[in-house]
């Protein structure tokens, strides 16, 4: 990283700033071109280990790229804001970014989408009670996670 004074290494502010993304844009190889693809998603850390969750219905290209062990790799960011000051005639952006490298792998038991669903789901609503899924809605949706094994966290503040 180019700039050292604006790397994030602490594992709760790089959560915290996870957490502030609306979205993560994964990318993909393919045989012609890179594949990228922007979808919502939740984030756990366990031990300083951290997986992302993501979800989509039965079918769809993403799933060309979705198979177990696949490297992909990912950006997000999060809190920008324009900073100008006209008397200088010079503006910046302030901003917080991560980007990395994982492997993917398809959750199928049950238990484990339903919980990952949960992490899904408590990222982008924080409800007094548990969500209850219907149970045949669990079956029809395609979950995976991300095992995080490099990132580089930046904030400009």
């Amino acid at each position: 990283m180019r700039r050292a004074d604006r790397e994030v290494t602490d594992i709760n502010e790089i959560l915290r700033i996870m957490k502030d993304c609306d979205d993560v844009v994964l990318a993909f190889n393919d045989e012609s071109s890179p594949y990228i693809l922007a979808v919502n998603f939740g984030v756990s850390e366990a031990q300083g280990e951290i997986t992302l969750f993501i979800h989509g219905a039965r079918e769809g290209k993403k799933y060309d790229y979705l198979k177990d062990g696949a490297a992909v790799s990912f950006q997000m960011s999060a809190n920008h804001k324009l900073i100008m000051d006209k008397e200088r005639g010079y503006c910046t952006m302030n901003y917080e970014s991560i980007i990395g490298r994982g492997e993917v792998y398809e959750i199928n038991d049950y238990d484990e989408k339903e919980a990952a669903l949960e992490v899904l789901v408590q990222k982008y609503h924080i409800p007094s009670e548990k969500f209850v899924y219907a149970r045949a809605a669990i079956p029809r949706t395609r979950v995976f996670k991300i095992c995080v094994k490099e990132l580089t966290c930046k904030a400009k503040a």
